[in-house]
């Protein structure tokens, strides 16, 4: 099943110039130098905290598709490093869809006709652990925090890139005490069946119909004021340690 979204609070970032691929692929967790020309990727700081994530296409130039709210942010932090680089970064605002096939979420620069919306949109991504990191969320947390499957997102055989340290140590050192869950409503704290609170609050996104809230927090039966709450996605039970 195929679905279209609109997504007008999204924009592209362009860098171009001769030393483009070498600048990204060291700001990056992706590695850009793959025989392809679609990517999804994050953008670190030196602490591993996630400013965004986004989708990167390679053609002769480099697109980055993100959120508007965040992008004048990334071009900062790019703009440190771009110096002691032949390229150049510009925000171009244009026209973002976001698709859906399945599981399966991607997004696009252009105008397709759409039947949901960016609501819609974000119901989708926090229920499959893919939500779109914007300014608010902006430099808060680690990828394991939010959900993101790492082999996506990450390439552990390329070099140096921001926060590639602590992302390596995630990985290869951290033991995994919790994983994201997500449950219906809007909730500010959960507890375990002794009713100790467990857990942190990562997103809280609604629309019309759903209100959901993202927690990292590890496995147990949920309760919130003493009644069992059933999560409507739960990465506990998708990943097999």
């Amino acid at each position: 099943m195929i679905k279209i979204f609109s997504l007008p609070n999204y924009t592209s970032i362009c860098v171009k110039g001769p030393d483009s691929e070498e600048f990204l692929q060291g700001q990056m967790s992706c590695d850009l130098t793959q025989q392809k020309n679609y990517f999804d990727g994050l953008f670190c700081n030196e602490k591993g905290y996630v400013i965004t994530n986004s989708v990167v296409i390679k053609n002769d130039d480099f697109t980055i598709i993100l959120r508007t709210d965040v992008a004048s942010l990334l071009v900062s932090e790019l703009e440190k490093f771009s110096k002691f680089y032949d390229c150049t970064i510009k925000i171009e605002h244009q026209e973002i869809y976001g698709k859906q096939t399945n599981n399966t979420f991607t997004k696009g620069i252009g105008e397709l006709g759409s039947d949901h919306n960016e609501l819609d949109w974000e119901i989708e991504t926090i229920k499959n652990f893919c939500f779109d990191i914007g300014g608010a969320y902006s430099g808060k947390y680690r990828l394991n925090e939010i959900g993101y499957e790492p082999d996506k997102y990450v390439s552990y055989e390329k070099g140096c890139y921001r926060g590639q340290e602590i992302i390596a140590r995630l990985k290869y050192l951290g033991k995994t005490t919790k994983r994201a869950v997500v449950f219906p409503g809007s909730i500010n704290s959960i507890s375990n069946k002794s009713g100790r609170k467990i857990g942190k609050k990562i997103f809280h996104t609604r629309n019309e119909d759903n209100h959901l809230t993202h927690f990292s927090v590890e496995k147990s039966e949920y309760y919130i004021n003493d009644m069992r709450i059933i999560p409507i996605a739960n990465q506990w039970d998708l990943i097999q340690d």
